[in-house]
């Protein structure tokens, strides 16, 4: 059913009655959510529909506050059309993307506009003080939501870690020092609406790819910061592992014998060619303290004597893990999400120009390109999977 753009969540349901109607309003709301602004005409024509089920599952989620009409379109013959939207202020979404300092928060309505962008320290990395930051954040976006058609239906969480993708547990987080953490079970006894807890670089890929490259089927997305991760879509579709453990690249050995990592391995990439490998590294070069992270830009952006060979490392080891991942998953496109990398034309260009040195040379050539998302990636992601769980709801329930 996907090569018919229809929603993965409707596979299944063959032996159901209302299959036609499912499989109808999943089809016309991925139009709607693609195109932002379209015609009833225009839906029958791309979803190969007849006009009169078109008009009927229009009139259906008209009622439901879902959709809107807009205004008259613009059109050469006949009569103008009136277009059509999901209304955007029908309800929100968050999505919170977790690190040891600080919460990074995204308000997502359901049109898929990101309406709110904010990063909020905190203090307390536990299971227990994550999760009372967390339900801080959501009660004021409760609030600001009251008056909408579904309020704050939905929350996505991002963890730098394993997570189980059936129950949301935390099976590990290095990052965070958390192992076998309950997460979202914890959560769903404080609210009560959709609650989707995963991996924060898959969450980031589903963003990069789906805004930026949905054409693409082999895409792999790089998630540098305190640690690495990674994130694919294979063939097209988004590539969790068994049990939704794939992505753990920070955590392969790139030098033998290296010191040992919290995950328990040894010589992890994590401890080279991490943003926090790199700030110790500028700390123990200048013999004081490791830079922040405005400071560690702005030294990438005009790097002084004393810091070059920090750098110059940092884009070695970057450049050996990026190989490996090239190597191993055979991408059309990478993206890699790295302030350093973004703050840097000349050290992007160095990395790719190593790359291009080492990767196999029998493999067609990746595209690599930096992440037009930055620290928001993960969040957005996350938002975006609580949207799509909406959705699903919507379609498969016929009420949320």
């Amino acid at each position: 059913m996907n090569d018919f753009g229809i929603p993965a969540y409707v596979n299944g349901r063959t032996g159901d009655k209302d299959l036609s109607r499912v499989v109808n309003r999943a089809l016309l709301l991925d139009l709607l959510r693609r195109k932002g602004s379209v015609s009833r005409a225009s839906l029958a024509k791309e979803s190969g529909l007849t006009k009169v089920t078109v008009s009927s599952q229009v009139a259906d989620l008209i009622k439901l506050g879902i959709v809107k009409e807009t205004g008259i379109g613009a059109s050469d013959l006949g009569r103008k059309p009136v277009m059509l939207e999901v209304d955007g202020s029908a309800g929100s979404a968050l999505g919170i993307s977790i690190s040891t300092a600080s919460l990074h928060v995204v308000t997502m309505n359901l049109a898929g506009k990101t309406e709110r962008d904010e990063s909020l320290p905190i203090s307390d990395h536990s299971p227990e003080g994550v999760t009372a930051a967390v339900m801080t954040v959501v009660q004021k976006a409760k609030r600001r939501a009251k008056q909408s058609r579904f309020g704050l239906y939905g929350i996505g969480i991002a963890v730098p870690g394993a997570v189980e993708r059936e129950t949301g547990r935390v099976v590990r987080s290095a990052k965070l020092n958390w192992t076998n953490v309950l997460f979202r079970e914890n959560l769903a006894r404080l609210y009560h609406g959709i609650l989707h807890v995963g991996n924060d670089a898959a969450l980031a890929t589903i963003a990069e790819r789906q805004l930026h490259d949905p054409e693409v089927d082999d895409f792999v997305c790089l998630l540098i910061d305190e640690g690495i991760g990674s994130g694919a879509y294979i063939n097209g579709a988004i590539h969790y592992g068994h049990n939704g453990q794939y992505g753990e690249v920070g955590h392969m050995t790139i030098v033998h014998g290296g010191p040992q990592c919290p995950c328990g391995n040894r010589g992890c990439w994590d401890l080279y060619g991490s943003e926090l490998a790199l700030r110790q590294a500028l700390g123990a070069a200048r013999k004081g303290q490791p830079p922040d992270e405005e400071e560690l830009l702005a030294l990438a952006a005009s790097p002084p004597a004393w810091s070059r060979k920090a750098f110059a490392d940092f884009i070695g080891y970057l450049t050996s893990g990026v190989v490996s991942v090239i190597n191993s998953t055979a991408p059309s496109t990478m993206a890699i999400n790295s302030g350093v990398l973004a703050a840097s034309p000349e050290m992007f260009e160095a990395l790719k120009t190593g790359v291009a040195d080492r990767a196999m040379a029998h493999m067609s050539r990746c595209d690599i390109r930096l992440s037009s998302l930055g620290k928001a990636a993960a969040a957005i992601g996350a938002a975006m999977a609580a949207t799509d769980s909406f959705y699903e709801r919507l379609v498969l329930q016929d009420s949320v």
